[in-house]
Parts: structure tokens; C-alpha cells; sequence
């Protein structure tokens, strides 16, 4: 299946997919530990397999991982989807041979009726991990005994670079810029080890981190097309898909993919078939799951956030205001697109569709007295995810958008990693940069450098164990703040499609340096910020907005106090 949907994929791509690289990797370091057992550590978890070079033959008995202990043992009590697995062969023969990993039906079979992304029939049994640990060798081993053999697609990484006054910003922005490139094992967006599956929403958050980092947009468009046809059951997953292609159309200038797929956004994606015609509100029901169906009486499957923990209280009603946030932004995507694409009739549709919610998204929801949305028709309840949606996507009242904000920053981080995109989006675009940046450096269990102090090298599922506890320890969508230093700290986000022209509205917080190179589809923007100077070499026109002042710079060096 793999293979074959593999092919199917390259040939209606207009974007060049390059294949999967493989790289041999030597340990970083080579131990003793207390055990007496022998440890090569690569010093990061990534997605392979083991090489071993055998001085001779006989019993090997080894134990590989993704997280090393401080005394230097494989940690073999994890949750049970972070990987750690023993290995007990009989070398055979001398020489560079593969260590025989053996296979884990977690990632090789289908979960319900999706198919993982097959790699095993074209490279063998591929796992993460970090170090391996030999319990006993027929040989003395050396650092130069075993190798890694990592899998990855060929993304170009030294396009991008960030660094800031902040260490601890700047860690978490190499740890999300990693964990980028180490997750694409499969040449697809997939939600981590555990399933090896594309979801809607794990591409949308990656599909955004990753244009932070590098300018190759076909890795992440084969992903957003392949959902078209294996879409997942979430309601707000589903529109996902349009904020991915409006995204992937605006960083590449590209209408090539929206043309070929703008039936089954407007017909499927945008879930017009739930709309009320009084008020242009989607009705997608109470609650996510209906008895053992993962989709409610109404045909959908609203999720809000994931795990089901993370969702602050979340009141669900039939008539969904998270849902119907996403809904608004999904209808001025279209009309972007629609009016792109010369179908000007859909275009003055979307947009007057879209005014229509706007009016009755406040009606409904917007609760004067408290001065917070509420998560439902009905409901008197207010979390966290409707206040960040509705901030967000512009929905928010202008009088009330600093209390909002206010009240966001007030609660922190009570979403899950999955939402914290939209969270530190409203947070960014509302005034709270400084905010938005400290819960990116935050050193909680709730934050990425948590992730780090856990151990893990790669960004986690969720946010810890506690939260879900069959999380794995590969998982890009909550790679977001490498997004988040491209588009909203240094500030560019392309303005008129592939960056015909280029906004830069810095929000910088309380950073006094701030040197960056952002990757865009006509080449990479030098930014850098000292002493309150913004000095930009740009590759096309940009609208700067510095320091309350809006400056229109042509392409080259401009420099602005």
C-alpha cells in the first residue's frame, strides 16, 4: 500500500517530493555505566535503525531506547508508548550487519479503518531512539561498534537560525526545529511513532512550524492533499484542511493545489451541509461521541482538544463555538481562495456567509456581562480554547479583545500542546507578546522545556504522562514555537501570496537582541533586533510595523529605529 500510494502521490504533486534519505550517524559518546554494561548514546532520540560492527560472532544481548537515564541506563520503565526494546541475537558473521529490531503492531496495522504510512516494506523495521545499551557482546566494544542509520526526509536546515537574549528561548526553538526534521521519517506529516498516521490537525500545527525553518512546501502539501481522500473523524480536524491549503497557497504563491482540490473543500471541508440558514451557525452536535461510534448523532465527532483532559471544562452543545470559530476563519479562507481561482460568485458567497457568523457568533456566545465567549449555545460556561479561537480568528468584539487577552494570559497554559497554537496566536496578535513568550520559555510540566527535563529530545504528545498516558515522545504538532519565532516574534508572514510582499510586525517582548534568518518561498529574511534598531535585508517589498509605526521598505537592507 505504501509504495504504491507513494507513486500515486509524485505524480500529481507540482511540487517536487524528494525521496527519504537515509544517514549513518556515529555515537556522540561511549560509557561505562554502573551496570558494567557498555552505552553508545547519539545524543538525540531519531527515527532508524541499528548497525552493529561485529569483531566476531556469537550471543548479543542489547537494550535501545528513547530516553538514557542520568546514570547512563536505557530507561526501561516508561509510558507505554515511549520506546525502549531488548534485543537477543546470534551473530552469525563478522562485519557492518543490521541489528534484527523487531516489529511493533502499534505502528504496522491500522487504527480502526486508517492505514499507517507504510515505510517497512522499503527500509525494514524502523524505531526511535537514543542510546543502546550492551548487556553482553561476544566482543569488546569501542565507539566505533555501532552506528544509526537515520531516516528522514531531506529537509534543508540550514535555512533558517534563531537566536535571541533569551537561552532558554533559544533552546526551545532548537529543540522544535529538531524535532522537525527528525519526525519526518515517513516523507509524510504523521502524528508520531504510536499510529504513523497524517491527522488534519497534527499537519496544520507542523505544516506552520515547519515554514519557520525551511522553504521546502512539498513535504508538507503531500501531506495536506493525501488527507483529502484519508480524512480523519474529528469535526474540527476536518477544517483543518482548509487553513492548511489557504497556508499553503499564501507561503508558496502556488493555486496549483487549491484548484485541483476546491470541490472538496467547499463541499466537504467546510461543512456547509451543517449550517443553519437562520444565523449561518454549524450544528455539529453535543458532545464528541455518540455510545461506541466516534462520530454523534449528527455525523461528526467535535473535539475541541486532545486528550479529552486538556479541554478546561469544555461544555459541548450542538451548536459548538470552538467549531464555529474555525468555521468563520475557514469561510474568509475560502472566499480568498474562491476569488484567487476567478470564481468570483463563491468568493461574494464565502465572505457574506461569513459576515452573517461574525453577527451571530457575538449573539450567541458573547456574554456581556463577563466579558468572555461561552463554549456553546447555551452554555454559560467559558474556557480557555472558545477566549483563544475567538481572539484568534478576529471574532472578539474590539472593546473587549484586551480583557480577553488579559484573562488568557491569567489562565496559562490550561490547553493542551495541540491548542497552544492558536492560544499564542491570540496572545501575539492581541498586545500579550511578552506573555505569549513566557509560556514558551515557561519551566513547568507544562512546557517544552518540561518536555526537555523529562528527558525526552524529540517534542512530546502531549504535555506529560499524567495528562495522557499512552503519549510517545515524537510528535510534531507540538513543534509550535518555531512557528511562532518566524510569524509573530520576528514578525513575517507573507502578505500577498509567495511573499509577493512581506509583512514584518515584530512583537518582541522583553528580547533585546533577536538575530534570525526566516526562511520564504523568494529567498530567507535576515532579521535582527539590538538596542531597539531593526536592521532587515529582505528578498522582496515588505509593510513593517516597528515600534508603532508603519514603514513600507523595498527589497535589500533596510534599517529602522
Amino acid at each position: 500500500m505504501g509504495a504504491m500510494f507513494f507513486s500515486v502521490v509524485l505524480a500529481a504533486a507540482v511540487l517536487p517530493v524528494r525521496p527519504l534519505q537515509v544517514s549513518r550517524e556515529m555515537p556522540v559518546r561511549t560509557v561505562k555505566n554502573g551496570l558494567g554494561h557498555t552505552v553508545h548514546d547519539f545524543g538525540r532520540d531519531g527515527f532508524g535503525w541499528l548497525e552493529i560492527n561485529a569483531a566476531a560472532t556469537g550471543t548479543c544481548f542489547l537494550v535501545y531506547g528513547e530516553k538514557l537515564g542520568s546514570d547512563d541506563v536505557v530507561d526501561r520503565y516508561l509510558p507505554r508508548n515511549v520506546r525502549v526494546a531488548a534485543v537477543r541475537w546470534n551473530i552469525e558473521r563478522t562485519g557492518w550487519q543490521r541489528v534484527p529490531f523487531a516489529p511493533d503492531i502499534r505502528n504496522l496495522f491500522p487504527a480502526g479503518d486508517v492505514q499507517p504510512i507504510d515505510i517497512t516494506s522499503r527500509f525494514g523495521i524502523v524505531a526511535p531512539f537514543r542510546a543502546v545499551e550492551t548487556v553482553s557482546a561476544p566482543f569488546p566494544l569501542d565507539e566505533s561498534s555501532y552506528r544509526r542509520c537515520r531516516l528522514a526526509y531531506p529537509l534543508d536546515m540550514t535555512e533558517s537560525s534563531f537566536t535571541c537574549s533569551d537561552r532558554r528561548l533559544c533552546t526551545v526553538w532548537e529543540f522544535c526545529k529538531y524535532s522537525l526534521w527528525s519526525t519526518s521519517f515517513t516523507g509524510y506529516i504523521v502524528d508520531g511513532d504510536r499510529e504513523r498516521i497524517p491527522y488534519e490537525a497534527d499537519t496544520y500545527s507542523t505544516q506552520m512550524a515547519l515554514y519557520g525553518i525551511c522553504s521546502d512546501y512539498a513535504y508538507a502539501r503531500r501531506t495536506v492533499e493525501y488527507l483529502y481522500s484519508h480524512p480523519t473523524w474529528p469535526t474540527e480536524f476536518k477544517q483543518s484542511s482548509i487553513m492548511s491549503a489557504w497556508a499553503d497557497w499564501m507561503y508558496t504563491g502556488d493555486l496549483s493545489s487549491v484548484r485541483r482540490h476546491y470541490d472538496v473543500l467547499k463541499n466537504e471541508k467546510l461543512l456547509m451541509k451543517a449550517a443553519r440558514e437562520t444565523d449561518g451557525l454549524l450544528v455539529t452536535g453535543g458532545g464528541p461521541f455518540a455510545g461506541t461510534s466516534r462520530t454523534n448523532e449528527f455525523g461528526y465527532a467535535d473535539i475541541v482538544d486532545w486528550p479529552a483532559s486538556e479541554r478546561d471544562g469544555f461544555e459541548f452543545r450542538p451548536v459548538n463555538a470552538v467549531v464555529n470559530a474555525f468555521h468563520f476563519r475557514n469561510l474568509g479562507e475560502m472566499a480568498d481562495i474562491a476569488s484567487a481561482l476567478g470564481k468570483t460568485a463563491d468568493a461574494e458567497m464565502f465572505r457574506s456567509r461569513a459576515a452573517l457568523v461574525k453577527r451571530s457568533y457575538v449573539r450567541t456566545f458573547f456574554n456581556p456581562a463577563s466579558g468572555l465567549f461561552t463554549d456553546g449555545e447555551g452554555s454559560s460556561h467559558s474556557s480557555i480554547h472558545v477566549n483563544a479561537a475567538a481572539l484568534a480568528f478576529g471574532l472578539a468584539p474590539e472593546g473587549s479583545r484586551a480583557e480577553i487577552a488579559k484573562w488568557l494570559v491569567g489562565r496559562g497554559m490550561a490547553c493542551s500542546v495541540y491548542f497552544s497554537n492558536y492560544l499564542l496566536r491570540a496572545l501575539f496578535e492581541n498586545g500579550r507578546g511578552k506573555e505569549a513568550i513566557a509560556l514558551m520559555t515557561a519551566e513547568h510540566d507544562r512546557s517544552w522545556l518540561g518536555m526537555l527535563a523529562q528527558g525526552a529530545t524529540m517534542t512530546m504528545e502531549s504535555w506529560n504522562a499524567e495528562v495522557k498516558p499512552n503519549l510517545d515522545w515524537n510528535h510534531s504538532w507540538a513543534a509550535v514555537p518555531a512557528g511562532m519565532a518566524a510569524r509573530y516574534i520576528c514578525g513575517v508572514r507573507p502578505l500577498e501570496p509567495g511573499f509577493a510582499k512581506i509583512l514584518v510586525r515584530p512583537e518582541t517582548g522583553d528580547l533585546t537582541e533577536i538575530s534570525a534568518k526566516i526562511p520564504t518561498a523568494r529567498g530567507p529574511v535576515m532579521f535582527d533586533c539590538k538596542d531597539g534598531v531593526l536592521t532587515l535585508d529582505l528578498p522582496a517589498p515588505a509593510k513593517v510595523i516597528w515600534r508603532g509605526r508603519e514603514t513600507h521598505c523595498g527589497k535589500g537592507r533596510s534599517v529602522l529605529k
